[in-house]
């Protein structure tokens, strides 16, 4: 049928041979990254277009070494925001076009995938040389070829400075807020990392659903639970630790906890300029290499004077805040941006919602979805009214899934026997009598504030789900809770954090009290009702 989106189409893969994995390495021991991923590009999309169900023509896929360098490229400071030619910067963009292609080509269940984007065990020689693996030992001959030198595929690698998964993640999210040179290159890294998550994950998932398979079984060897069990995911602090990770913000207190990467990559490069230093006519078949060496990106990255290169010690968007309070309290047109902007609330919230299929799919692995909500609750509900509203309304998490969290975050705040919704179905008669005529325990506007903003989203997923009757009962609801946390007075601190967020939080109360009969009146007209 035209207009139809055509099936993705998975190729079989087979490694390259000895002489194309030299080939490839060649150009990227001599830093010639834009030559050896648009070589390896080649290799990989030659016969898409004629490949078909019935006769699949394999693609060449590059090693583990090559790949793992890819993804480390596209945020390498010496390639990217330390890059002292435009030139230069192709490289990463050309390894970042790669991995897109692999992405649309390779079977995401693939093992040579896992193995490139996993961290090691340990710091072993074999690592700091290059080699991935998941505990399998390639005989020498066969690796040799595999194997890269060079500080951006060793010592230098994203793979070799990160501690996990969860310290990459942080740390992105705090480029976000205070370092956006520095997130723009970020931003890419995790797009391509959570695609291939989200791609893998769904595959197995898939397996299972149609074929039956053992989903423990199946979904441990995700490359999702290679990260989420780099720390031991059966004890909460480690969970906290991945969920501060997600909603990092670049607070001092979320700095320390997941630091940069590499050493002073957020300082901004002075560079003298220099006569004479353009790069000579590189031609690998001949075994010329030009003068490459005039000019070493991995300069950059030690901070030694090899060339004439000066780090400032500070740029104005990396000023640190003065105290952790004052830098999240904000307005609702600064609350976005508080969070890193849009691009980079959809990755928090993707980054969430797998969490969520986790918990879900294998929680005696790791933990029950009412426990990972316990801990979804603690970080949500400490932040400012703002920004708890934003990332309420973009969450990501299937609807019915979103009611379980909804019900969870209103646990701390409501006095009383509440339904969990993390095991039992939403009905009209809970909404009427648990929740909508309720108030806080306390008299803060925050704390009102977020009750009925969750209010909201569960009147709202009713009416998605064409399960809310425009009932007397559902009016007096509305209009009692309304009435209920009208009588908020606010805090009685006169700490300037509190005065100043307890200000913004009346003003979204009375925007969701708005919003809130708005909704009413919806549900009434659409069911005939005279207002």
């Amino acid at each position: 049928m035209v207009g139809l989106p055509r099936e993705s189409l998975y190729r079989p893969t087979r490694p390259l041979t000895y002489e194309l994995a030299n080939h490839s390495k060649a150009y990227f021991e001599m830093r010639q990254y834009a030559g050896g991923f648009s070589f390896l590009n080649a290799l990989l999309i030659s016969g898409t277009s004629i490949s078909t169900p019935n006769r699949s023509y394999s693609a060449f896929l590059a090693p583990t070494s090559q790949l793992a360098l890819a993804s480390s490229l596209i945020v390498y400071p010496g390639i990217t925001t330390k890059a002292k030619s435009a030139d230069t910067v192709k490289g990463a963009d050309a390894a970042l076009r790669y991995l897109r292609n692999v992405q649309n080509i390779v079977n995401p269940i693939n093992e040579t995938l896992r193995g490139a984007f996993a961290f090691p065990d340990e710091r072993s020689r074999k690592r700091a040389a290059g080699y991935r693996t998941l505990g399998l030992s390639p005989s020498p001959e066969v690796d040799e070829s595999k194997r890269l030198k060079g500080l951006a595929a060793t010592s230098q690698s994203l793979w070799m400075r990160a501690t996990d998964f969860w310290h990459i993640v942080g740390w992105a999210f705090n480029c976000s807020v205070v370092h956006k040179k520095r997130w723009e290159r970020w931003k890419l890294w995790l797009e391509v990392m959570l695609d291939f998550l989200e791609a893998e994950w769904a595959e197995r998932v898939k397996l299972i659903l149609e074929e039956g398979g053992d989903a423990h079984k199946i979904l441990t060897k995700s490359l999702l639970w290679h990260y989420v069990s780099s720390r031991d995911a059966a004890i909460r602090s480690n969970r906290r630790v991945m969920v501060g990770a997600i909603l990092s913000m670049g607070s001092l207190h979320s700095r320390k906890l997941f630091p940069e990467i590499w050493e002073e990559e957020t300082a901004e490069p002075e560079m003298e300029e220099e006569e004479g230093n353009a790069l000579a006519k590189i031609d690998i078949e001949n075994g010329d290499f030009g003068d490459y060496e005039k000019v070493d990106e991995d300069v950059a990255m030690h901070g030694q004077s090899k060339v004439a290169l000066r780090c400032s010690t500070g740029s104005p968007e990396s000023s640190p805040p003065k105290s952790d309070d004052e830098f999240l309290i904000c307005s609702s047109e600064e609350a976005i941006g508080r969070l890193g902007g849009m691009d980079a609330i959809i990755l928090r919230q993707r980054l969430l919602a797998l969490l969520v299929q986790v918990a879900q799919y294998i929680p005696d692995n790791f933990t029950t979805l009412g426990d990972l909500f316990d801990q979804f609750t603690e970080a949500y509900l400490q932040l400012p009214t703002n920004i708890f509203s934003v990332l309420l309304s973009t969450s990501q998490i299937p609807l019915q899934v979103q009611m379980g969290l909804n019900s969870n975050l209103l646990f701390p705040l409501l006095s009383g026997a509440l339904p969990d919704y993390t095991v039992m179905e939403p009905t009209q008669e809970h909404l009427e009598e648990y929740f909508l005529p309720s108030r806080a325990t306390t008299h803060r506007y925050a704390a009102n504030a977020k009750i009925s903003l969750i209010f909201e989203q569960m009147v709202m997923y009713f009416m998605s789900a064409k399960r809310l009757n425009a009932t007397d009962d559902l009016r007096s609801a509305v209009e009692s809770g309304i009435e209920a946390r009208e009588k908020a007075y606010g805090n009685a601190s006169r700490k300037k954090g509190n005065t100043q967020e307890e200000e913004q939080a009346k003003i979204i109360l009375d925007q969701s009290t708005e919003r809130l009969l708005g909704l009413l009146e919806i549900v009434e007209l659409s069911a005939g009702k005279e207002l």
